[in-house]
């Protein structure tokens, strides 16, 4: 009997025209793949927000670091801009995001560790939690303990060039192995202190908001019609934050679950950046409907399972499933 699926899911769509960082295998498949890019551009890159995008002048734009610190700042970005800088790629993720769905995009992102900032201020020993307070009246926290790793990152480029302003310009937050709603944009107050209920968690959110062990399917799209007797790639996405260790691997049925096929990971970078992955599969000649399901296996061990809920306060999970038909 076939097996349906606990939610009716839709297929991520293509990033644009920019090569990936690591790509195996042979160059001309890349435009048949979804994502087709390892890195999104800016004007593809999903945006999401309480409101409209807050826009800043540069030149009247301050950061306040204040609350429980031995000595509060008020930065420019050029003072920002001054301190030691690094590069990173990492990818974003909507926690409203269904199991996929385009929610989810690639960058490269230039900026400093925010624990270089932290400790010029000097955070007091009653400091628990770090806030941020931003343009358009969103807030967010995330522990200390988070703030001072090395990946947590003040971000000001995107791509090579300063943050798009629906990207957060001139700042942002980079918290890495979290959903969006803790990589807040517009960055004009930060602020120490012992607790704080964040926009989102007084609406019922996850609090924490780890990113869950996701794949995603960007090609077929949902209801496309596949040509029987021929190779067509399925392709797609997976992630986990770092969480679990990183993608080890990306499975591939097409008989509800029954067997799994190994897809080839083609392009990749460090575990906070998606995995793409593809698998070539040799039709059959038969007209019929037909279900693709994908799932991945992290580092650690874990494997996703089928069924998934649409959780938007603590992230969707489960495998994600096409619907087709071979003609």
């Amino acid at each position: 009997m076939k097996r349906r699926r606990f939610i009716k899911l839709s297929a991520i769509s293509a990033a644009g025209l920019v090569l990936p960082i690591q790509l195996e295998g042979q160059a001309d498949a890349a435009p048949l793949l979804k994502p087709g890019t390892f890195v999104t551009p800016n004007a593809d890159f999903y945006v999401l927000q309480i409101g409209d995008p807050a826009k800043l002048d540069v030149n009247t734009w301050r950061m306040a670091v204040i609350g429980l610190v031995e000595k509060q700042q008020v930065l420019r970005l050029a003072d920002i801009t001054a301190m030691e800088s690094l590069t990173v790629t990492r990818t974003l993720k909507c926690i409203g995001d269904p199991i996929g769905t385009e929610q989810m995009s690639n960058a490269e992102w230039k900026g400093v560790r925010l624990r270089d900032l932290l400790e010029k201020v000097g955070p007091k020993p009653e400091a628990k939690v770090v806030v941020f307070r931003c343009a358009d009246d969103y807030h967010t926290a995330i522990p200390l303990e988070d703030a001072m790793q090395a990946e947590t990152i003040l971000a000001y480029e995107m791509n090579g060039v300063p943050l798009p302003t629906e990207h957060g310009f001139p700042v942002r937050l980079l918290n890495p192995g979290h959903y969006g709603t803790k990589n807040p944009k517009w960055i004009i107050n930060i602020q120490l202190a012992e607790a704080h209920e964040s926009y989102w968690e007084k609406r019922g959110w996850d609090p924490i908001a780890n990113v869950k062990l996701a794949t995603m399917i960007g090609t077929p799209s949902e209801g496309e019609k596949i040509p029987g007797g021929k190779v067509y790639t399925v392709s797609g996405a997976a992630f986990d934050a770092g969480n679990h260790g990183g993608i080890k691997k990306v499975e591939v049925s097409i008989d509800y679950g029954e067997t799994w096929e190994e897809a080839e990971i083609w392009a990749k970078d460090t575990p906070l950046a998606w995995v793409l992955w593809k698998w070539e599969w040799q039709v059959p000649e038969n007209a019929e409907p037909v279900e693709i399901y994908a799932r991945a296996t992290a580092h650690n061990g874990l494997t996703q399972d089928e069924i998934g809920i649409e959780a938007d306060p603590v992230g969707a999970t489960g495998y994600h499933i096409i619907d087709a038909s071979i003609v």
